[in-house]
Protein backbone atom coordinates (compact mmCIF):
# COMPACT_ATOMS: atom_id res chain seq x y z
CA UNK A 1 0.00 0.00 0.00
CA UNK A 2 1.05 3.30 -0.64
CA UNK A 3 0.83 5.99 2.21
CA UNK A 4 -0.44 9.32 1.29
CA UNK A 5 1.49 12.51 1.40
CA UNK A 6 -0.05 15.51 3.61
CA UNK A 7 0.13 18.44 1.40
CA UNK A 8 -1.09 22.29 1.54
CA UNK A 9 -3.45 21.65 -1.39
CA UNK A 10 -5.77 23.87 -3.82
CA UNK A 11 -8.04 20.55 -3.85
CA UNK A 12 -9.25 18.09 -1.25
CA UNK A 13 -11.40 15.23 -2.20
CA UNK A 14 -12.92 12.63 0.54
CA UNK A 15 -14.68 9.75 -0.37
CA UNK A 16 -17.03 7.71 2.14
CA UNK A 17 -18.71 4.49 1.64
CA UNK A 18 -22.39 3.90 2.10
CA UNK A 19 -22.20 3.60 6.31
CA UNK A 20 -19.77 7.23 5.69
CA UNK A 21 -16.70 5.35 6.42
CA UNK A 22 -13.31 6.40 4.60
CA UNK A 23 -13.32 3.84 1.36
CA UNK A 24 -10.48 2.94 -1.04
CA UNK A 25 -11.26 4.21 -4.70
CA UNK A 26 -10.13 5.06 -7.62
CA UNK A 27 -10.55 8.62 -8.70
CA UNK A 28 -10.26 10.90 -12.07
CA UNK A 29 -9.42 14.38 -11.14
CA UNK A 30 -10.14 16.53 -14.94
CA UNK A 31 -9.05 19.98 -14.99
CA UNK A 32 -9.24 22.74 -17.50
CA UNK A 33 -8.86 21.26 -21.17
CA UNK A 34 -9.04 18.22 -20.49
CA UNK A 35 -5.88 17.90 -18.14
CA UNK A 36 -5.97 14.78 -15.66
CA UNK A 37 -4.24 15.19 -12.04
CA UNK A 38 -3.39 12.68 -9.39
CA UNK A 39 -2.24 12.73 -5.87
CA UNK A 40 1.35 12.37 -4.90
CA UNK A 41 1.64 9.26 -3.36
CA UNK A 42 -1.11 7.30 -4.62
CA UNK A 43 -1.29 4.69 -6.74
CA UNK A 44 -1.38 4.88 -10.66
CA UNK A 45 -0.56 3.97 -13.57
CA UNK A 46 2.62 4.89 -15.74
CA UNK A 47 1.24 3.73 -19.14
CA UNK A 48 0.93 6.58 -22.02
CA UNK A 49 -0.79 4.53 -24.23
CA UNK A 50 -5.20 4.55 -24.28
CA UNK A 51 -5.14 1.89 -26.97
CA UNK A 52 -8.33 1.93 -28.46
CA UNK A 53 -10.54 4.68 -25.89
CA UNK A 54 -10.77 8.16 -24.38
CA UNK A 55 -7.17 8.38 -22.08
CA UNK A 56 -9.01 9.03 -18.95
CA UNK A 57 -8.08 5.56 -16.93
CA UNK A 58 -4.30 6.99 -17.64
CA UNK A 59 -5.05 9.90 -15.30
CA UNK A 60 -6.74 7.84 -12.37
CA UNK A 61 -5.34 7.25 -9.22
CA UNK A 62 -6.40 4.73 -6.24
CA UNK A 63 -6.29 6.62 -2.36
CA UNK A 64 -7.87 5.10 0.89
CA UNK A 65 -10.52 7.92 1.87
CA UNK A 66 -9.34 10.96 0.76
CA UNK A 67 -6.51 12.80 -1.80
CA UNK A 68 -5.01 16.53 -1.57
CA UNK A 69 -4.06 17.77 -5.03
CA UNK A 70 -2.15 20.99 -5.96
CA UNK A 71 -3.85 22.39 -8.91
CA UNK A 72 -3.95 25.50 -10.65
CA UNK A 73 -7.17 27.85 -10.47
CA UNK A 74 -10.13 26.57 -12.64
CA UNK A 75 -13.23 23.84 -12.56
CA UNK A 76 -12.40 20.69 -12.18
CA UNK A 77 -14.49 17.11 -12.22
CA UNK A 78 -13.77 14.63 -9.60
CA UNK A 79 -15.00 10.71 -10.76
CA UNK A 80 -14.87 8.15 -7.52
CA UNK A 81 -15.39 4.75 -8.46
CA UNK A 82 -15.48 1.56 -6.52
CA UNK A 83 -15.52 -1.23 -8.73
CA UNK A 84 -18.62 -2.16 -10.89
CA UNK A 85 -21.21 -2.83 -8.01
CA UNK A 86 -21.06 0.26 -6.80
CA UNK A 87 -22.71 3.42 -8.69
CA UNK A 88 -19.83 5.93 -10.17
CA UNK A 89 -19.70 9.67 -8.49
CA UNK A 90 -19.12 12.82 -10.28
CA UNK A 91 -18.70 16.11 -8.95
CA UNK A 92 -17.97 19.72 -10.05
CA UNK A 93 -15.71 22.30 -8.20
CA UNK A 94 -14.52 25.65 -8.63
CA UNK A 95 -10.58 26.46 -7.40
CA UNK A 96 -9.45 29.54 -7.07
CA UNK A 97 -6.34 31.02 -5.58
CA UNK A 98 -8.49 32.79 -2.49
CA UNK A 99 -10.71 29.42 -2.16
CA UNK A 100 -9.12 26.24 -2.36
CA UNK A 101 -11.54 23.52 -2.68
CA UNK A 102 -12.87 20.58 -0.82
CA UNK A 103 -15.35 17.80 -2.71
CA UNK A 104 -17.20 15.07 -0.60
CA UNK A 105 -17.93 12.09 -2.46
CA UNK A 106 -20.54 9.13 -1.24
CA UNK A 107 -20.07 6.14 -2.95
CA UNK A 108 -22.98 3.27 -2.98
CA UNK A 109 -23.44 0.13 -4.18
CA UNK A 110 -26.08 -0.79 -6.42
CA UNK A 111 -26.27 -4.16 -6.14
CA UNK A 112 -24.66 -6.47 -3.32
CA UNK A 113 -23.43 -10.17 -5.17
CA UNK A 114 -21.30 -10.73 -2.64
CA UNK A 115 -24.72 -11.28 -0.57
CA UNK A 116 -26.15 -13.61 -3.25
CA UNK A 117 -23.36 -16.21 -3.29
CA UNK A 118 -21.42 -14.59 -6.27
CA UNK A 119 -17.35 -14.02 -5.64
CA UNK A 120 -15.77 -11.50 -8.19
CA UNK A 121 -12.23 -12.69 -9.92
CA UNK A 122 -9.58 -11.26 -12.65
CA UNK A 123 -8.06 -13.94 -14.11
CA UNK A 124 -5.14 -11.05 -15.09
CA UNK A 125 -3.71 -8.45 -13.07
CA UNK A 126 0.55 -7.46 -13.68
CA UNK A 127 -0.02 -4.64 -10.47
CA UNK A 128 3.45 -5.48 -8.14
CA UNK A 129 2.44 -7.23 -4.89
CA UNK A 130 2.64 -3.93 -3.26
CA UNK A 131 0.19 -2.13 -4.77
CA UNK A 132 -2.21 -4.77 -5.13
CA UNK A 133 -3.70 -4.96 -1.80
CA UNK A 134 -4.98 -1.41 -2.32
CA UNK A 135 -6.04 -2.23 -5.68
CA UNK A 136 -7.91 -4.50 -5.22
CA UNK A 137 -9.79 -2.73 -2.23
CA UNK A 138 -10.11 0.25 -4.54
CA UNK A 139 -12.09 -1.86 -7.30
CA UNK A 140 -14.20 -4.06 -4.75
CA UNK A 141 -12.20 -7.37 -6.55
CA UNK A 142 -12.37 -10.57 -4.52
CA UNK A 143 -9.96 -12.77 -6.06
CA UNK A 144 -7.08 -11.53 -8.01
CA UNK A 145 -4.44 -13.41 -9.95
CA UNK A 146 -1.22 -11.62 -9.84
CA UNK A 147 1.04 -12.16 -12.27
CA UNK A 148 4.23 -9.77 -11.47
CA UNK A 149 5.30 -7.43 -14.58
CA UNK A 150 8.39 -8.99 -14.91
CA UNK A 151 6.48 -12.02 -16.88
CA UNK A 152 9.20 -14.73 -16.28
CA UNK A 153 9.40 -13.86 -12.50
CA UNK A 154 7.92 -17.24 -11.32
CA UNK A 155 9.68 -19.18 -13.79
CA UNK A 156 12.86 -18.25 -11.31
CA UNK A 157 12.98 -20.00 -7.59
CA UNK A 158 14.31 -16.82 -6.28
CA UNK A 159 11.38 -14.97 -7.13
CA UNK A 160 8.99 -17.55 -5.50
CA UNK A 161 6.43 -16.22 -3.03
CA UNK A 162 6.90 -17.35 0.66
CA UNK A 163 2.99 -18.04 0.32
CA UNK A 164 0.20 -19.04 -2.29
CA UNK A 165 -2.09 -16.91 -1.10
CA UNK A 166 -2.50 -13.23 0.29
CA UNK A 167 -5.51 -12.63 2.37
CA UNK A 168 -6.14 -8.80 2.86
CA UNK A 169 -9.34 -8.99 4.24
CA UNK A 170 -12.65 -12.10 4.38
CA UNK A 171 -13.46 -10.53 1.05
CA UNK A 172 -10.68 -9.90 -0.84
CA UNK A 173 -7.63 -12.36 -1.54
CA UNK A 174 -4.99 -12.08 -3.92
CA UNK A 175 -2.90 -15.36 -5.42
CA UNK A 176 0.66 -15.08 -5.78
CA UNK A 177 2.32 -18.35 -7.53
CA UNK A 178 1.14 -17.34 -11.34
CA UNK A 179 2.85 -17.47 -14.46
CA UNK A 180 2.04 -16.25 -18.08
CA UNK A 181 4.13 -17.63 -21.00
CA UNK A 182 3.56 -14.25 -23.55
CA UNK A 183 5.40 -14.94 -26.38
CA UNK A 184 4.57 -14.02 -30.73
CA UNK A 185 2.30 -17.34 -30.68
CA UNK A 186 0.54 -17.46 -27.20
CA UNK A 187 -0.28 -15.94 -23.40
CA UNK A 188 -0.85 -18.62 -21.37
CA UNK A 189 -1.91 -17.63 -17.74
CA UNK A 190 -0.76 -20.48 -15.06
CA UNK A 191 -2.91 -19.98 -11.78
CA UNK A 192 -1.85 -21.55 -8.30
CA UNK A 193 1.39 -23.52 -9.49
CA UNK A 194 2.78 -25.56 -6.51
CA UNK A 195 6.37 -25.06 -7.61
CA UNK A 196 8.12 -23.25 -10.04
CA UNK A 197 8.73 -24.26 -13.44
CA UNK A 198 11.84 -25.44 -14.84
CA UNK A 199 11.51 -25.34 -18.94
CA UNK A 200 13.78 -22.52 -20.20
CA UNK A 201 12.78 -20.10 -22.92
CA UNK A 202 14.80 -19.56 -26.20
CA UNK A 203 12.69 -17.15 -28.36
CA UNK A 204 9.58 -16.09 -29.35
CA UNK A 205 8.08 -19.26 -30.60
CA UNK A 206 10.08 -21.47 -29.48
CA UNK A 207 9.93 -24.19 -26.79
CA UNK A 208 5.82 -23.84 -27.74
CA UNK A 209 3.83 -23.31 -24.75
CA UNK A 210 2.59 -27.01 -24.49
CA UNK A 211 5.61 -27.55 -22.44
CA UNK A 212 4.66 -24.78 -19.36
CA UNK A 213 1.09 -26.35 -19.45
CA UNK A 214 1.88 -29.62 -19.20
CA UNK A 215 4.32 -29.00 -16.50
CA UNK A 216 1.77 -27.01 -14.93
CA UNK A 217 -0.82 -29.37 -15.04
CA UNK A 218 1.33 -32.22 -13.84
CA UNK A 219 1.62 -30.45 -10.38
CA UNK A 220 -1.69 -31.26 -9.75
CA UNK A 221 -2.65 -33.08 -6.70
CA UNK A 222 -5.45 -35.70 -7.33
CA UNK A 223 -8.66 -34.10 -6.83
CA UNK A 224 -7.13 -30.48 -6.84
CA UNK A 225 -7.85 -27.94 -9.42
CA UNK A 226 -5.05 -25.74 -9.59
CA UNK A 227 -2.67 -25.33 -11.38
CA UNK A 228 -5.49 -23.98 -13.85
CA UNK A 229 -4.42 -23.09 -17.51
CA UNK A 230 -6.38 -20.17 -18.57
CA UNK A 231 -6.14 -18.94 -22.17
CA UNK A 232 -5.40 -15.00 -22.53
CA UNK A 233 -7.12 -14.35 -25.69
CA UNK A 234 -8.93 -16.56 -28.28
CA UNK A 235 -7.54 -15.16 -31.49
CA UNK A 236 -3.20 -15.87 -30.83
CA UNK A 237 -2.24 -17.97 -33.15
CA UNK A 238 -1.20 -21.18 -31.41
CA UNK A 239 -4.88 -21.02 -29.18
CA UNK A 240 -6.08 -24.11 -31.80
CA UNK A 241 -2.98 -25.97 -31.27
CA UNK A 242 -3.18 -25.25 -27.27
CA UNK A 243 -7.30 -26.60 -27.43
CA UNK A 244 -6.73 -29.55 -29.33
CA UNK A 245 -3.30 -30.65 -27.24
CA UNK A 246 -3.20 -28.56 -24.22
CA UNK A 247 -6.37 -29.26 -22.03
CA UNK A 248 -7.06 -25.43 -21.56
CA UNK A 249 -9.12 -24.70 -18.26
CA UNK A 250 -10.77 -21.83 -19.11
CA UNK A 251 -10.56 -19.20 -22.22
CA UNK A 252 -11.04 -15.28 -21.90
CA UNK A 253 -13.64 -14.05 -23.87
CA UNK A 254 -14.42 -10.88 -22.07
CA UNK A 255 -10.24 -10.21 -22.12
CA UNK A 256 -7.66 -7.15 -21.83
CA UNK A 257 -9.10 -5.80 -25.32
CA UNK A 258 -12.11 -4.87 -23.84
CA UNK A 259 -11.23 -1.43 -22.33
CA UNK A 260 -12.77 0.99 -19.34
CA UNK A 261 -12.69 3.78 -21.97
CA UNK A 262 -13.06 1.44 -25.66
CA UNK A 263 -12.38 -1.05 -27.20
CA UNK A 264 -8.88 -1.84 -28.54
CA UNK A 265 -9.98 -3.60 -31.60
CA UNK A 266 -6.68 -4.81 -33.19
CA UNK A 267 -5.62 -8.95 -33.34
CA UNK A 268 -1.72 -7.88 -32.67
CA UNK A 269 0.32 -10.56 -33.10
CA UNK A 270 -2.85 -12.70 -33.36
CA UNK A 271 -4.80 -13.93 -36.30
CA UNK A 272 -6.41 -10.83 -38.01
CA UNK A 273 -10.00 -10.92 -38.94
CA UNK A 274 -11.43 -10.24 -42.40
CA UNK A 275 -12.31 -6.16 -41.60
CA UNK A 276 -15.11 -6.13 -44.21
CA UNK A 277 -16.61 -9.31 -42.55
CA UNK A 278 -15.97 -8.11 -38.98
CA UNK A 279 -16.05 -3.92 -38.68
CA UNK A 280 -15.11 -1.93 -36.01
CA UNK A 281 -15.15 -2.66 -32.41
CA UNK A 282 -18.55 -4.48 -32.55
CA UNK A 283 -17.06 -6.89 -35.43
CA UNK A 284 -13.99 -6.99 -33.16
CA UNK A 285 -16.02 -8.34 -30.27
CA UNK A 286 -18.12 -10.77 -32.57
CA UNK A 287 -15.02 -12.84 -34.28
CA UNK A 288 -13.20 -12.81 -30.60
CA UNK A 289 -16.48 -14.41 -29.45
CA UNK A 290 -17.21 -16.66 -32.41
CA UNK A 291 -13.47 -17.97 -32.02
CA UNK A 292 -14.74 -19.47 -28.28
CA UNK A 293 -18.13 -20.52 -29.79
CA UNK A 294 -16.65 -22.65 -32.50
CA UNK A 295 -14.63 -24.73 -29.88
CA UNK A 296 -17.78 -25.21 -28.30
CA UNK A 297 -19.01 -26.08 -31.38
CA UNK A 298 -16.58 -28.48 -31.62
CA UNK A 299 -16.83 -30.28 -28.36
CA UNK A 300 -14.49 -28.39 -26.11
CA UNK A 301 -16.52 -27.85 -23.12
CA UNK A 302 -13.76 -24.67 -21.68
CA UNK A 303 -15.66 -22.27 -19.87
CA UNK A 304 -14.86 -18.48 -20.44
CA UNK A 305 -12.82 -16.78 -17.94
CA UNK A 306 -12.14 -13.03 -18.13
CA UNK A 307 -9.10 -10.91 -17.27
CA UNK A 308 -7.99 -7.17 -17.66
CA UNK A 309 -4.03 -7.12 -18.01
CA UNK A 310 -4.06 -4.36 -16.03
CA UNK A 311 -1.19 -2.95 -15.25
CA UNK A 312 -0.23 -3.26 -19.20
CA UNK A 313 -3.93 -2.55 -20.47
CA UNK A 314 -5.37 0.85 -19.60
CA UNK A 315 -8.06 -0.87 -17.58
CA UNK A 316 -8.48 -0.96 -13.75
CA UNK A 317 -8.68 -4.53 -11.98
CA UNK A 318 -11.45 -5.85 -12.27
CA UNK A 319 -13.29 -4.18 -15.12
CA UNK A 320 -12.98 -7.26 -16.80
CA UNK A 321 -14.17 -9.90 -14.05
CA UNK A 322 -15.71 -13.08 -13.58
CA UNK A 323 -18.50 -14.11 -11.07
CA UNK A 324 -18.35 -17.94 -9.87
CA UNK A 325 -21.63 -18.61 -7.61
CA UNK A 326 -20.08 -20.17 -3.87
CA UNK A 327 -22.26 -21.90 -1.33
CA UNK A 328 -20.90 -20.79 1.99
CA UNK A 329 -17.53 -19.18 2.40
CA UNK A 330 -15.37 -18.42 0.15
CA UNK A 331 -12.34 -20.46 -0.84
CA UNK A 332 -10.12 -20.49 -3.93
CA UNK A 333 -10.95 -23.97 -4.69
CA UNK A 334 -14.29 -23.97 -4.55
CA UNK A 335 -13.98 -20.60 -6.88
CA UNK A 336 -12.43 -22.47 -9.53
CA UNK A 337 -15.08 -25.43 -8.95
CA UNK A 338 -17.69 -22.82 -9.50
CA UNK A 339 -16.25 -21.94 -12.97
CA UNK A 340 -15.54 -25.49 -14.25
CA UNK A 341 -19.06 -26.56 -13.13
CA UNK A 342 -20.96 -23.57 -15.26
CA UNK A 343 -21.96 -21.87 -12.12
CA UNK A 344 -19.88 -18.21 -13.40
CA UNK A 345 -20.81 -15.86 -15.90
CA UNK A 346 -18.29 -12.86 -16.57
CA UNK A 347 -19.06 -9.08 -17.20
CA UNK A 348 -18.07 -5.92 -17.47
CA UNK A 349 -21.34 -4.27 -16.60
CA UNK A 350 -24.82 -5.85 -16.31
CA UNK A 351 -25.06 -8.48 -14.07
CA UNK A 352 -26.43 -11.94 -15.12
CA UNK A 353 -28.60 -14.56 -13.52
CA UNK A 354 -29.27 -17.55 -15.47
CA UNK A 355 -31.21 -20.74 -14.55
CA UNK A 356 -32.33 -23.72 -16.02
CA UNK A 357 -32.98 -28.02 -16.08
CA UNK A 358 -29.47 -29.55 -14.90
CA UNK A 359 -29.55 -31.40 -18.16
CA UNK A 360 -32.52 -31.83 -21.13
CA UNK A 361 -33.58 -35.32 -21.28
CA UNK A 362 -33.02 -37.03 -24.67
CA UNK A 363 -36.14 -37.06 -26.57
CA UNK A 364 -37.65 -33.86 -24.81
CA UNK A 365 -38.61 -31.39 -27.81
CA UNK A 366 -38.73 -28.11 -24.78
CA UNK A 367 -35.80 -26.62 -23.06
CA UNK A 368 -36.91 -23.55 -20.51
CA UNK A 369 -33.81 -21.18 -19.31
CA UNK A 370 -35.20 -18.00 -17.35
CA UNK A 371 -32.69 -15.14 -17.28
CA UNK A 372 -32.62 -11.45 -15.04
CA UNK A 373 -30.38 -9.05 -15.85
CA UNK A 374 -29.38 -6.06 -13.55
CA UNK A 375 -27.12 -3.02 -14.47
CA UNK A 376 -25.86 0.50 -13.30
CA UNK A 377 -26.43 1.52 -16.80
CA UNK A 378 -29.96 0.93 -18.96
CA UNK A 379 -29.38 -2.33 -20.11
CA UNK A 380 -30.45 -2.15 -24.55
CA UNK A 381 -31.21 -6.46 -25.23
CA UNK A 382 -30.89 -10.16 -23.78
CA UNK A 383 -29.71 -12.67 -26.41
CA UNK A 384 -29.87 -16.14 -26.61
CA UNK A 385 -27.19 -18.01 -28.59
CA UNK A 386 -26.77 -21.98 -29.48
CA UNK A 387 -23.99 -22.78 -31.44
CA UNK A 388 -22.67 -19.20 -32.20
CA UNK A 389 -26.30 -18.63 -33.47
CA UNK A 390 -28.34 -15.87 -31.95
CA UNK A 391 -32.01 -17.58 -31.53
CA UNK A 392 -33.48 -14.74 -29.93
CA UNK A 393 -32.85 -11.31 -29.30
CA UNK A 394 -35.07 -9.24 -27.00
CA UNK A 395 -34.62 -5.35 -27.08
CA UNK A 396 -35.04 -4.12 -23.32
CA UNK A 397 -38.52 -1.56 -23.08
CA UNK A 398 -37.43 2.03 -22.52
CA UNK A 399 -34.20 2.90 -20.68
CA UNK A 400 -34.38 0.46 -17.58
CA UNK A 401 -31.54 -1.14 -15.45
CA UNK A 402 -33.33 -4.35 -15.01
CA UNK A 403 -34.86 -7.23 -17.43
CA UNK A 404 -36.11 -10.75 -17.69
CA UNK A 405 -36.58 -13.25 -20.39
CA UNK A 406 -37.52 -16.72 -20.57
CA UNK A 407 -36.95 -18.97 -23.54
CA UNK A 408 -37.80 -22.06 -24.64
CA UNK A 409 -35.42 -23.94 -27.33
CA UNK A 410 -35.46 -27.80 -28.98
CA UNK A 411 -32.30 -29.15 -27.28
CA UNK A 412 -32.36 -31.83 -30.03
CA UNK A 413 -31.39 -29.60 -32.60
CA UNK A 414 -28.36 -27.85 -30.03
CA UNK A 415 -25.41 -28.81 -28.39
CA UNK A 416 -25.25 -25.53 -26.20
CA UNK A 417 -26.60 -22.18 -25.35
CA UNK A 418 -25.29 -19.61 -23.57
CA UNK A 419 -26.86 -16.01 -22.73
CA UNK A 420 -25.40 -12.53 -23.62
CA UNK A 421 -26.86 -9.26 -22.01
CA UNK A 422 -25.68 -5.79 -23.71
CA UNK A 423 -26.02 -2.48 -21.82
CA UNK A 424 -26.97 1.24 -24.33
CA UNK A 425 -22.94 2.38 -24.09
CA UNK A 426 -23.01 4.18 -27.52
CA UNK A 427 -18.88 4.60 -26.84
CA UNK A 428 -18.07 1.31 -25.82
CA UNK A 429 -19.86 -2.18 -25.92
CA UNK A 430 -20.20 -3.38 -22.47
CA UNK A 431 -21.45 -6.72 -21.58
CA UNK A 432 -22.55 -9.65 -19.60
CA UNK A 433 -22.40 -13.56 -20.60
CA UNK A 434 -23.23 -16.91 -19.21
CA UNK A 435 -21.29 -20.18 -18.90
CA UNK A 436 -22.53 -22.50 -21.87
CA UNK A 437 -25.59 -24.68 -20.89
CA UNK A 438 -24.84 -28.06 -22.73
CA UNK A 439 -27.83 -29.94 -24.82
CA UNK A 440 -28.23 -33.16 -25.33
CA UNK A 441 -28.91 -32.16 -29.54
CA UNK A 442 -26.18 -33.05 -32.30
CA UNK A 443 -24.63 -30.79 -33.88
CA UNK A 444 -22.81 -30.74 -37.22
CA UNK A 445 -19.35 -29.21 -36.83
CA UNK A 446 -17.26 -29.91 -39.31
CA UNK A 447 -17.84 -26.04 -41.08
CA UNK A 448 -15.86 -25.21 -37.81
CA UNK A 449 -13.06 -28.05 -38.03
CA UNK A 450 -12.38 -26.89 -41.03
CA UNK A 451 -11.82 -23.57 -40.61
CA UNK A 452 -9.28 -24.95 -37.71
CA UNK A 453 -8.04 -26.88 -40.41
CA UNK A 454 -7.26 -23.90 -42.87
CA UNK A 455 -6.10 -21.90 -39.45
CA UNK A 456 -3.17 -24.31 -39.03
CA UNK A 457 -2.59 -24.84 -42.79
CA UNK A 458 -1.47 -21.13 -42.80
CA UNK A 459 0.35 -21.34 -38.92
CA UNK A 460 2.39 -24.20 -40.77
CA UNK A 461 2.79 -22.29 -43.72
CA UNK A 462 4.26 -19.05 -42.27
CA UNK A 463 6.68 -21.40 -39.73
CA UNK A 464 7.91 -23.36 -42.74
CA UNK A 465 8.64 -19.94 -44.58
CA UNK A 466 9.86 -17.76 -41.91
CA UNK A 467 13.27 -18.66 -41.02
CA UNK A 468 13.79 -16.12 -38.28
CA UNK A 469 11.88 -17.72 -35.46
CA UNK A 470 13.97 -20.52 -34.50
CA UNK A 471 17.87 -20.80 -33.81
CA UNK A 472 17.80 -24.40 -35.98
CA UNK A 473 16.28 -26.44 -37.74
CA UNK A 474 16.13 -28.92 -35.17
CA UNK A 475 13.62 -26.27 -33.00
CA UNK A 476 11.39 -25.55 -36.25
CA UNK A 477 10.84 -29.58 -36.80
CA UNK A 478 9.91 -29.77 -33.32
CA UNK A 479 7.29 -27.05 -33.13
CA UNK A 480 6.00 -28.10 -36.75
CA UNK A 481 4.97 -31.83 -35.30
CA UNK A 482 2.87 -30.27 -32.55
CA UNK A 483 1.16 -28.38 -35.43
CA UNK A 484 0.80 -30.82 -37.32
CA UNK A 485 -0.56 -32.97 -34.26
CA UNK A 486 -3.53 -30.35 -33.63
CA UNK A 487 -4.27 -29.74 -37.64
CA UNK A 488 -4.71 -33.97 -37.24
CA UNK A 489 -6.66 -33.48 -34.78
CA UNK A 490 -9.34 -31.06 -36.75
CA UNK A 491 -8.79 -32.90 -39.89
CA UNK A 492 -10.18 -36.14 -37.87
CA UNK A 493 -13.39 -33.58 -36.77
CA UNK A 494 -13.83 -32.15 -40.04
CA UNK A 495 -14.37 -36.03 -41.44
Amino acid sequence: MCALTALAADLHIEVVDEHGSPVWTRLEVRGPGGKMYQSPGSIHENMQKARGGKPYYLGSFIVNGSADLEVPAGTYTAVAEHGLEYGRVEREAAVTAESPARVSLRLSPWIRMRGKGWWSGDMHVHHSAEDAPGIVQAEDLNFTVLVNRGKQDLFRPDHWPAEPIQKVSDRYSISLRNAEDERRGGSWILNGLKAPLTLGREGGWFPQGLGYTREAHAQRAAGSLLPWFDIDMPFWWEVPVMVALGQPDSIDILHNQFLQYGIDQSEYWGRPRDRAEFPGWQGFVDYSMGLYYRYLNLGYRVPPSAGTGTGVMPSPAGYDRLYAHIDGAFSVEKWYEAIRDGRSFVTNGPMLFVSSPAISKPGDASFEIDASAEAREPIDRMELVANGRIVESISAAGETNRMKARWRIDPRKYSWCAVRCFLKTPDNIRLAHSSPIYLNGKWDAREDAVYFVSWMDELIRQTMEDRTRFQSDGQREEVLALYRQARAVYADKAR
